[in-house]
């Protein structure tokens, strides 16, 4: 009998073994969704019904959210300033910056996906983060572009601001309806699994990021 409740209970050990380490680690992912304080961003429509970029940002950093380890990422303080953005995710202690918007345009059909980066080490960390958008989503790759005026311009945090598609597109516009309606496996789910795909690859490749939270 002894030995009959000795292997039980290793059974029940290995059943529940302790938390294995991930890429994410010591990590904090700044997750900025652009504009807002007052900025609506790109205005698209689905049957009438207007579809506003900002919320579209909000709603993707929240399913980001989902599939990030709790305590491994931080809000950018909604603001204006760009800087002060930047300043907002520096301060916490981020890793790398992710500055999450949707492009606009006056031709409902338009529609690809494309990121901007201005440093180096935004190029590297946009290198992970971009080709899995583009897979996710089927859309033309418009690549990852130099860009002298986002937020990737201030201080020294490898960052990418991504445009995944244009939420002016019809089909973008009535996607997000769906999403807001309950609709699973819309690009607001692609792009956020893809996201966090792409930050699982650059972590585990150790690339490391900025100085992050010392722990």
């Amino acid at each position: 009998m002894k030995k009959t409740i000795l292997v039980l209970g290793l059974v029940s050990f290995l059943a529940f073994p302790v938390s294995a380490a991930t890429p994410f680690d010591g990590k904090l992912v700044a997750l900025d969704a652009g504009h807002g304080n007052g900025e609506t961003g790109a205005i698209g429509y689905c049957d009438g019904v207007p579809v506003v970029e900002v919320e579209l940002n909000l709603a993707v950093r929240t399913e980001l959210e989902k599939f990030l380890p709790l305590g491994t990422y931080h809000d950018v303080l909604q603001s204006s300033s760009r800087q002060e953005r930047v300043a907002d995710a520096e301060a916490a202690g981020a890793t790398v910056l992710i500055s999450i918007h949707h492009n606009g345009s006056s031709n409902t059909g338009a529609d690809y996906t494309q990121s901007f980066v201005t440093q180096k080490n935004d190029k590297t960390f946009a290198g992970y983060i971009h080709p899995l958008i583009v897979g996710a989503l089927r859309l033309p790759d418009r690549g990852i572009k130099s860009d002298g005026y986002g937020m990737t311009v201030y201080g020294s945090l490898p960052g990418v601001l991504t445009e995944s598609y244009f939420v002016t597109d019809t089909d973008g516009a009535c996607d997000f309806i769906a999403y807001q309606g309950g609709a699973t496996n819309t690009r607001v789910h692609k792009e956020a699994q893809a996201m966090y795909d792409g930050l699982a690859a650059y972590f585990s490749a150790g690339t490391g990021g900025g100085k992050g939270r010392n722990r």
